[in-house]
């Protein structure tokens, strides 16, 4: 399996009739709904929980391997200071969303901008490790973020090796 983020940005709500066809015809190609993880709904911030949003970009940034994603995940996770338990609302340190999120729902503009901040404060130190594999998965972390800080979301897929063949 693989893992895929799905950001947009150039969002504006969409005040009209969302039917079966407006789905058919929008999503996944210009069109995105607010589903909102409901252990932590400020994930969303600066969109609206259920509405749908028209985008002018979208980017799909993928990961081969959802072992090696989440490896590489963990590592970001030990070397800012989290363990492996869920870190608390209120914890200070850097990425505390990303390890929050577990995935679920969207995460909207506000919370994108904080974490390309955070991507984009620990560049030099996650460089100077001198790990070339780890740097990549990280960059392309922070190229998440950066596309949708402005107005924009992201969202997580794990794709099949089924889905990916069709």
């Amino acid at each position: 399996m693989s893992v895929v983020f799905v950001a947009c940005k150039g969002l504006q709500k969409f005040n009209g009739i969302v039917d079966d066809d407006f789905r058919r015809s929008h999503f996944e190609v210009d069109a995105v709904e607010v589903e909102v993880n409901t252990d932590w709904p400020c994930l969303a911030d600066g969109l609206e929980a259920g509405a749908v949003y028209m985008y002018e970009e979208d980017g799909r940034f993928g990961f081969k391997s959802r072992l090696d994603f989440f490896v590489n995940l963990n590592e970001l996770a030990a070397f800012v200071g989290y363990d492996c338990g869920m870190p608390p609302e209120d914890d200070p340190k850097p990425f505390r969303e990303l390890f929050r999120w577990r995935g679920e729902g969207i995460i909207g503009p506000v919370v994108s901008a904080k974490l390309a901040a955070d991507f984009a404060e620990w560049d030099e130190p996650i460089k100077a490790l001198g790990d070339d594999d780890f740097y990549k998965f990280y960059l392309h972390m922070r190229k998440i973020f950066g596309f949708a800080m402005n107005d924009g979301c992201v969202s997580l897929q794990v794709v099949t090796e089924r889905q990916v063949a069709c």
